[in-house]
């Protein structure tokens, strides 16, 4: 289970319709551990059940302030989480935290970068341009959103040192002015490195054209925000799971997830968003066939079938063998 301890809110101001934005300061004067550019935080907080539930945002400041920023989104539909902190995260309260972890690294070295960001995804996308525009090496940013009213940190890309280099497409903008997708990727060169954060349509959307331009699938690098839309998951049934070392068959029964079950025979698997969208529960599948139901893995990852997500994924088969 991830360490946890407590930050302060210090500040909290609106950042665009439905979205608040928090600065979490240390207590009693202990410096926050350090972070890199596309790293994130779990945050505890509450369902609408009042349970206590744990989500991710992405740090969306820059990795040497003092102070940590992520900015809150309280979708319709959302699950709980987000509509606490709306609430409950005023100047003053104290939250608990994990420790930053990052897996949506910037690449080292100088090759080019195009940082693609859709609605709420502009979070890890503009902490990335910092660092990199900090580092020297060319990039473009490219972020759509509905409207100008719903799209948080627009007054800090026009502000920032680096905004010749940011395209904003508004939803609401004249069609002459919105950016089609298929602009993104317009003098791309070999070895283009593509980082890209939003709903899970606007994700599929970029990596096809990024693909069909020409992007090698190891340049192509994903986070994101949303779950997956409930039409495109079959009704639950029953499976088995069978632990490799040891022969033991789990079932997983239709009202359960793969990691509750396995949680209950008393083999642990670590998990943190429980949404499939962060990869930390990811478990390698030596026979069977998993129903991917994740966001984390690339179309052409899943298609392998040698690995799933527990937290949220199923078996199209009988039984799955796990290499646990």
């Amino acid at each position: 289970m991830q360490e946890t301890f407590e930050v302060l809110v210090e500040r909290r101001m609106q950042g665009a319709a439905r979205i608040v934005t928090l600065e979490l300061a240390p207590v009693a004067g202990a410096a926050l551990p350090p972070w890199t550019a596309g790293a994130h935080i779990d945050v505890q907080s509450h369902d609408g059940a009042g349970r206590p539930v744990q989500r991710q945002y992405s740090l969306c400041g820059d990795e040497g302030d003092a102070h940590w920023c992520i900015a809150v989104l309280d979708a319709p539909g959302a699950r709980g989480g987000a509509r606490w902190l709306h609430a409950a995260a005023t100047q003053g309260r104290r939250l608990r935290v994990s420790a930053p972890r990052n897996n949506f690294r910037l690449h080292d070295g100088s090759a080019p970068a195009l940082l693609v960001a859709g609605g709420i995804g502009i979070t890890p996308i503009l902490a990335m341009a910092r660092a990199l525009h900090r580092r020297g090496v060319h990039f473009h940013l490219h972020y759509y959103a509905r409207s100008a009213a719903s799209a948080v940190f627009l007054q800090a890309l026009a502000e920032a040192p680096f905004a010749a280099q940011a395209t904003v497409s508004l939803d609401e903008a004249p069609a002459a002015e919105r950016q089609p997708i298929s602009r993104i990727f317009d003098g791309a060169v070999r070895g283009t490195q593509l980082y890209v954060c939003g709903p899970f349509g606007f994700m599929d959307a970029v990596t096809r054209e990024a693909t069909q331009r020409g992007l090698a699938p190891t340049d192509i690098h994903r986070e994101l925000f949303a779950s997956v839309e409930p039409e495109t998951v079959s009704e639950n049934r029953s499976f088995e799971l069978e632990i490799r070392s040891s022969g033991q068959v789990v079932t997983v029964g239709p009202d359960m997830t793969a990691v509750d079950a396995l949680a209950r025979a008393g083999i642990e698997v670590v998990v943190s968003c429980e949404q499939g969208l962060c990869g930390s529960c990811l478990t390698r599948v030596v026979d069977g066939l998993p129903e991917h139901r994740d966001q984390f893995l690339l179309p052409e990852e899943q298609a392998r079938n040698d690995c799933f997500t527990p937290c949220c994924s199923r078996a199209r088969t009988g039984r799955l063998v796990l290499d646990l």
